[in-house]
């Protein structure tokens, strides 16, 4: 496994084979990083964390144009996401037909735009990844990279950006309905967003 705080190393891993899983910072904990157009790297997520398939995984993009191209934006969802973003706020919105269906289950996927600059960087560099925290289901998420490696989680690679805030995940919030329906309470309080 390839342990760096480089990312132009680690994106050189995502060239070079198909299947590669890391695991790199956030503004919240460590996520799980795998290509979005890979399957077999979104299967070995699955794996990974011994998670459900319908549970669907979160996808860090870069910017709003990154965002369009997976999933429909209407208007009024860009103008609360661009008060948000990038920022810790997730965002189910409808997929668009290419997607893979363990990223969008009922064709619906969960979008953020990260503000963590080693993220960023990454997601610039590969495209759109994924984002479901580094820790088998129901543990603690990790907040280094030395506790993403005491987990013995089978990775190809971890992008080492120091200490994560941890503390709370990402707000997840639905907005296929109209006014958003809160599904996950997160950094940004609900309250906030829905009196935008």
């Amino acid at each position: 496994m390839l342990v760096s705080g480089s990312v132009t190393d680690i994106a050189a891993l995502f060239s070079s084979r198909t299947g590669v899983v890391v695991a790199y910072p956030t503004e919240t904990f460590y996520g799980l990083g795998a290509k979005i157009s890979d399957r077999a790297a979104i299967s070995k997520i699955l794996a990974i964390k011994g998670r459900e398939a319908s549970m669907g995984i979160i996808v860090l993009v870069a910017d709003m144009d990154m965002a369009c191209a997976i999933a429909h934006i209407d208007q009024n969802q860009r103008e609360l996401l661009q008060k948000f973003w990038p920022g810790p706020l997730s965002a189910i919105l409808q997929a668009r037909k290419n997607i893979h269906p363990l990223l969008a289950p009922g064709g619906k996927v969960a979008l953020r735009i990260s503000p963590h600059e080693t993220a960023a960087c990454l997601v610039r560099a590969i495209g759109p990844i994924t984002s479901t925290s580094a820790n088998l289901a129901g543990k603690f998420p990790a907040r280094t990279a030395r506790e993403v490696m005491a987990s013995a989680l089978e990775l190809d690679g971890i992008l080492d950006g120091g200490t994560t805030p941890g503390k709370q995940p990402s707000t997840l919030v639905d907005l296929t309905s109209w006014p958003p329906v809160c599904v996950r309470e997160g950094v940004i309080p609900f309250q906030e967003i829905i009196v935008q």
